[in-house]
């Protein structure tokens, strides 16, 4: 049986510096390169294109009566709107925890409790080297009107929170990484949720 690389150790290897490579476009948004990696195991040198992207944060913020802020958005990859959950990327050294409340009062004017993280995952490894983490914002509330960029046009909408399953299940929520970060929080929230204690048939013991 062939003999596993460490989990830490990368089974390609870089061949040459990043900055030798050619840069294939460079726009306010992302840079994108042509890089050269290694194998190990079979010795041959492969070009991949990597897309240079900032790390974003999307953010589940929970209203005191359980609804989720949610926004409406038009998405060019997939031509048509996009209900998620707010976010966007980091500024240069910002951390998500920063960026989160930020993106969630500028897209909705909702702000609440001290942010928690739910996750971190890579958004697309095989293209981008952007990570998106969820965060949690709980007892948001309406504090301002939405600060929104010249070319964002965004409805605010709110989702019970028992009905997100259902969502994402008939497919009106569809964002990859939105679905991910609900899935992260749906678990935490039922490992966190209290102790339901209910007779059994003698009546006198209680089970979970």
């Amino acid at each position: 049986m062939d003999k596993l690389l460490p989990e830490s150790t990368a089974s390609w290897t870089r061949e040459g510096r990043r900055d030798d490579e050619p840069m294939i476009e460079e726009n306010w948004l992302f840079q994108l390169r042509r890089e050269r990696f290694k194998s190990r195991t079979s010795g041959r040198v492969h070009a991949f294109y990597v897309m240079e992207l900032a790390d974003a944060v999307h953010v589940i913020a929970l209203t005191p009566d359980r609804q989720l802020v949610m926004v409406r958005q038009f998405r060019a990859g997939s031509a048509k709107d996009s209900l998620e959950t707010p976010g966007g990327l980091l500024e240069p050294g910002e951390s998500a925890l920063e960026a989160g409340p930020r993106e969630l009062l500028e897209e909705t004017g909702y702000a609440g409790d001290a942010p928690e993280i739910v996750g971190t995952v890579w958004s697309n490894p095989s293209i981008v080297t952007s990570r998106t983490t969820t965060i949690v914002v709980r007892n948001a509330r309406l504090v301002a009107e939405p600060r929104l960029d010249q070319y964002e046009e965004v409805v605010v909408e709110l989702a019970p929170a028992p009905a997100i399953p259902q969502m994402i299940q008939d497919g009106r929520i569809d964002h990859a990484l939105v679905v991910s970060g609900l899935f992260w929080w749906l678990r935490s929230e039922a490992n966190a949720a209290p102790r339901v204690e209910s007779t059994n048939q003698r009546g006198n013991e209680y089970t979970q």
